[in-house]
C-alpha cells in the first residue's frame, strides 16, 4: 500500500489527474511501465499542448538519468490516443500537439497569416456529431480540432 505522504511530496503534479489515468489505464489492463509513467506525469503536470520534444525535455528535466527518446515518446503518445486519454492535433507551423483529455473536449481556430490562436466552445461541433451520425452511422471522436483561416485582426 502506498503511504499518503509519498503522493504529496509532488506537489506540482495535479495527482488526482494523474492517478485518475493511471487508475483508469490498469483498470484496462494495461501495464504502467516506468516510460509510461514519465509521460503521463508530464501530460498531467502541463495540461498544455505539447510536442514531442516538449515531452522529452519536460522529462529530461524531471529525470535527466531516465531521458527517453523520442521515437519511444511517439509510440506512448500513440498508445495513450488510441486508448482516447491523449488527443492528437496538427496546429500548423508549430507542429503537432498531444494534450491530455480532461473533461470537455476543446478546439482552437488559427489564423494562417498572423499564427493567433482562439479558444472556441465545444458545443459548436454537436450539430457536426449529430449530421455525421445520421448520414454515415459513424460515431465521430471531435476532442480536439484546429481550423484554419483568417482572424478578423488579419482580414
Amino acid at each position: 500500500m502506498q503511504d499518503a505522504r509519498s503522493t504529496t511530496k509532488k506537489k506540482q503534479i495535479p495527482m488526482n489527474t494523474y492517478e485518475r489515468v493511471v487508475q483508469s489505464l490498469r483498470h484496462l489492463g494495461e501495464r504502467m511501465t516506468l516510460q509510461r509513467r514519465f509521460v503521463i506525469e508530464v501530460l498531467s503536470e502541463s495540461g498544455a499542448h505539447m510536442t514531442i520534444g516538449d515531452v522529452r525535455a519536460h522529462i529530461e528535466e524531471r529525470h535527466a538519468e531516465d531521458s527517453l527518446p523520442e521515437p519511444t515518446i511517439y509510440r506512448i503518445l500513440q498508445w495513450l490516443k488510441d486508448l482516447g486519454f491523449v488527443s492528437q492535433t496538427d496546429v500548423g507551423e508549430s507542429g503537432t500537439v498531444y494534450q491530455l483529455i480532461d473533461g470537455e473536449p476543446h478546439h482552437h481556430l488559427i489564423c494562417l497569416k498572423c499564427n493567433q490562436t482562439i479558444d472556441i466552445d465545444d458545443d459548436l461541433f454537436d450539430n457536426l456529431r449529430d449530421r455525421i451520425q445520421e448520414t454515415y452511422q459513424f460515431d465521430a471522436r471531435i476532442d480536439h480540432m484546429a481550423i484554419y483561416g483568417i482572424c478578423k485582426g488579419c482580414s
